[in-house]
C-alpha cells in the first residue's frame, strides 16, 4: 500500500532536516528520505562555522536570522544540541579589499549584525599569537563561532520526528511522478510514496534528484579538504578566521585541535558516490605554509588527521532555494560549502514559500532557480570574488 504525505524531503543533512523541522512545525505530515544515514553527506564534513560576513546581504541576512533566532538560543528554540562555540569571528581580506571590506560591515551593520572594523593593532591585542604582517584592518564579529553541523541535523531530525515527521534511512528515490504538470509521487528502493509536494535537499545527489523531475540544474560536485592539527601547548586563544591575503580558513576544535583548511585547489566534478578520500597532494604543504604566516606557533603543531567532504557548487557559488520544473516541485540544494550556518532560516523560509507563497524569516527570491535562466547570476555588493577557487 502506498503511503501518503503532505511533503517529500530528499536528503537528510543538514538543510533537509531543518525543512522537515519547520514543516512538521506547521503539522505537516512530512517524510525524510535518506539514501544511507542523517548527516552522512556534506553535513559530516562541514566546518561548521557561524560567521555573518559575506559580500551579499542576503546570504549575511540568513546567517544573522540563524543566528539569532536558532544558534544563540539552540535549546529553546528546538531542543536538543548543535554545539555553538561562541569564538568571535575574523575576516581578513586584502589590503586592496579594504573599501569592500568597509562596504560590507556597514551593510552587515545595517542589518543589524555586531561587527565592526578593527586595525591590525586591535586585532593582536585580542589575539596576541595572530601575526597581522600582510594586512591593516579586518572584519570582527565578537557573537560569531561555530556549532557542531552533525549534533545540529540530528536535533532538528528528532525535534521534527517528535512533532509527527517520520524519516526513513537507507532509502533512495529512483524515480518521481508527475501528472498534469504536477508532483504525484515518488518510487524508491523500499517503497512508493504519494505526495504533491517533493523537496530535493539532496546534496550532491541534487543535480541526479532534479533530473528525475525533467529539471536540469547547473551543478557540478565539489570537493574539499580539511585538517585537523593538535593545538600548540603554548597557543592562546584564537577565533575563527577567513583569511583572504593566504586563502584559507581556520578556527578552535575544543581544546585540543585546530580545523584548518585552504580555499583554493578543491577538486570539482568527481562522481556524487566517488570512493576517493585522498586530498590533493599539495593540501597539507601549502595549508601549513599558509598557516604558519597568520600563526607563527603553528610550527610547534603536527597532523591529527585530514577529512575529504563534496558539496554541490553552484556556477556563481550560491545556493538554490526555489521552486523548479513541475508544481510542487522545490529546491534546496547547490549550497557551494557554505550552507550549514544559514540552515536555519534557510529551512524556516523555504517552508514558508511552500506553504505561504511567499518567504517571511528572510527574502530568499534571490536565491531562485531561475536567476541561471536569466543570466542574473548572483554578486556580492562589495564583491570578494568567488570563495572556492
Amino acid at each position: 500500500m502506498t503511503q501518503t504525505y503532505d511533503t517529500i524531503i530528499i536528503g537528510a543533512g543538514v538543510m533537509g532536516a531543518s525543512i522537515a523541522f519547520h514543516l512538521a512545525e506547521r503539522g505537516v505530515k512530512t517524510v525524510i528520505l535518506e539514501r544511507k544515514a542523517t548527516a552522512s553527506g556534506a553535513t559530516a564534513h562541514s566546518s561548521g562555522l557561524v560567521r555573518m560576513h559575506y559580500d551579499l546581504a542576503a546570504e549575511s541576512e540568513l546567517v544573522f536570522a540563524s543566528y539569532k533566532k536558532y544558534f544563540s538560543n539552540w535549546k529553546e528554540r528546538v531542543g536538543g544540541d548543535c554545539g555553538f562555540i561562541n569564538t568571535g569571528f575574523l575576516k581578513i581580506a586584502t589590503r586592496e579589499h579594504e573599501d569592500k571590506l568597509r562596504g560590507n560591515v556597514a551593510n552587515q551593520q545595517r542589518i543589524g549584525i555586531n561587527t565592526s572594523i578593527i586595525t591590525a593593532d586591535e586585532v593582536r591585542k585580542l589575539f596576541p599569537d595572530i601575526a597581522t604582517d600582510q594586512f591593516d584592518f579586518a572584519a570582527y564579529e565578537p557573537d560569531s563561532g561555530y556549532a557542531d553541523a552533525t549534533l545540529t541535523t540530528n536535533s532538528f531530525i528528532e525535534a521534527a520526528k517528535h512533532i509527527g515527521a517520520t524519516l526513513i534511512q537507507n532509502c533512495e528515490v529512483t524515480a518521481i511522478h508527475t501528472s498534469g504538470g504536477k508532483v504525484v509521487s515518488v518510487s524508491t528502493t523500499k517503497d512508493d510514496l504519494s505526495s504533491p509536494i517533493v523537496v530535493n535537499a539532496a546534496g550532491v545527489w541534487a543535480k541526479h534528484v532534479a533530473k528525475l523531475a525533467d529539471v536540469d540544474i547547473p551543478l557540478e560536485t565539489w570537493t574539499h579538504d580539511v585538517a585537523f592539527l593538535h593545538r600548540p601547548p603554548s597557543l592562546g586563544k584564537i577565533p575563527a578566521v577567513i583569511d583572504d591575503t593566504l586563502n584559507c580558513y581556520f578556527r578552535p576544535e575544543g581544546s585540543a585541535l585546530i580545523l584548518a583548511a585552504g580555499e583554493d585547489e578543491s577538486l570539482r566534478g568527481e562522481a556524487p558516490d566517488a570512493e576517493d578520500q585522498t586530498p590533493t597532494p599539495t593540501f597539507l604543504e601549502k595549508l601549513i605554509d599558509a598557516l604558519v604566516q597568520r600563526i607563527p606557533k603553528i610550527e610547534e603543531s603536527g597532523l591529527h588527521s585530514i577529512h575529504v567532504g563534496r558539496d554541490g557548487i553552484t556556477p556563481d557559488q550560491r545556493a538554490i532555494y526555489s521552486a523548479a520544473g513541475p508544481d510542487g516541485f522545490y529546491l534546496a540544494c547547490g549550497l557551494s560549502g557554505t550552507g550549514f550556518k544559514t540552515s536555519p532560516a534557510a529551512g524556516a523560509s523555504l517552508v514558508e514559500l511552500i506553504l505561504d507563497g511567499a518567504p517571511k524569516t528572510v527574502d530568499i527570491t534571490p536565491f531562485r532557480f531561475s536567476r541561471f535562466a536569466e543570466g542574473k547570476l548572483l554578486e556580492g555588493e562589495y564583491g570578494y570574488g568567488n570563495i572556492w577557487k
